[in-house]
Formats: C-alpha cells, sequence, structure tokens
C-alpha cells in the first residue's frame, strides 16, 4: 500500500526510458506481477474468502453496498475484472471476491490476464513519457517532490483510517455487553 503497483510501473516506464531496463522486461515483468496479484487475491478467496466474511461486522455485511458488490462480482465478473483493474481499491479486492463468490478459476485467469494486458503496459508507457518530460520541468527535485506527494496521497487514507481506529479503540466501554468474544480473523 505504501508503493503502490502503479507507482512501481510507472517507475519502470521512467528507468525504461533512460536506458536502465530493457522495455520488453518491464511490461512482461509488469503483465506478470499483475496475474500473479490477480492470482494470489483469488486464491486467498477461495480459501479463506468465507471465513474472512464471517469476521467482517455485521454493519458491513449486512449492508446494501457490500450485498451489492457481492452480486456484482458474481453475476458480472469479467467486467469486474477488466475494470477493477485500472481502480486501486478494486484492484486488491476484486480479485478476493472472486474467489469468494466462486468465479470459476480458467474464466478468472483468462479475464485477468487480458486485463494486465492492457492495464501494465498502461501504466509502464504513462511513465515512458513522463521519463522523457521530468527533466524539463526541474529534474531530480521535482521527481522527489512527485514522489514524496505520490507517497503522501497514497498512504494518507491508510494513515487516517489507523488513527480513526485508535481514537475509536481508546473511546470503546472496557466491556462489550451482549457481545460474545471476538473471533480472530483467521481461524
Amino acid at each position: 500500500m505504501l508503493f503502490p503497483s502503479q507507482t512501481a510501473l510507472m517507475a519502470s516506464g521512467v528507468l525504461a526510458h533512460h536506458g536502465a531496463l530493457p522495455l520488453p522486461a518491464a511490461v512482461a515483468m509488469a503483465v506478470l506481477g499483475a496475474l500473479t496479484g490477480h492470482v494470489i487475491g483469488h486464491l486467498v478467496g477461495c480459501r479463506w474468502g468465507p471465513r474472512l466474511v464471517a469476521n467482517l461486522p455485521d454493519r458491513v455485511t449486512g449492508s446494501p453496498g457490500y450485498r451489492a458488490a457481492l452480486h456484482t462480482v458474481g453475476a458480472y465478473s469479467a467486467r469486474a475484472v477488466l475494470l477493477g483493474r485500472f481502480n486501486a481499491v478494486l484492484r486488491t479486492l476484486v480479485p478476493v471476491m472472486c474467489g469468494a463468490v466462486g468465479v470459476p478459476w480458467a474464466r478468472f485467469v483468462g479475464l485477468s490476464l487480458l486485463g494486465s494486458l492492457l492495464w501494465a503496459p498502461s501504466c509502464v508507457a504513462v511513465g515512458m513519457a513522463a521519463g522523457g518530460s521530468w527533466q524539463k520541468w526541474g529534474g531530480s527535485g521535482v521527481l522527489a517532490a512527485g514522489g514524496a506527494v505520490l507517497l503522501l496521497t497514497r498512504s494518507l487514507p491508510m494513515l487516517l483510517s489507523y488513527l480513526s481506529s485508535r481514537k475509536a479503540q481508546a473511546n470503546a466501554p472496557l466491556t462489550s455487553a451482549g457481545r460474545g468474544p471476538r473471533r480472530p480473523l483467521l481461524q
């Protein structure tokens, strides 16, 4: 999450532009990495999806948005896998959800390969374009500042969520009346 895949692929495009990395290798590794990430997500969903769902709070699993997301992934797996590849949050969640709702393996891998073949080279290409223009805009200072902004904007939501959960824990009553003991996430 602190060093997202899209940022890494763009950085590989910058390196390829400057000759530090062969372009075919950058694209091949990008596609392979994207496909591998999706396959692992699907396997996690197949193996632990029901347990993960069982440990989610009722406010999440009972929400209309959660039910709609499961229905959408189950009914429109092709669109979910292909379009989800281009969204940072969905890129992580859709493969797990596909595994949890039982999207067939061969169908999932085929769709994920197609999505990876579309997404990964486009990210490397954006990096190639940026690699050709970053020196015009101020050289390494601008590159460092851009990297810091990317890191901050990618990690800020995670930090805010962590701080919010810490505050909620601090304000929570010491006893949980009417509730049984919390189950561990993975049993």
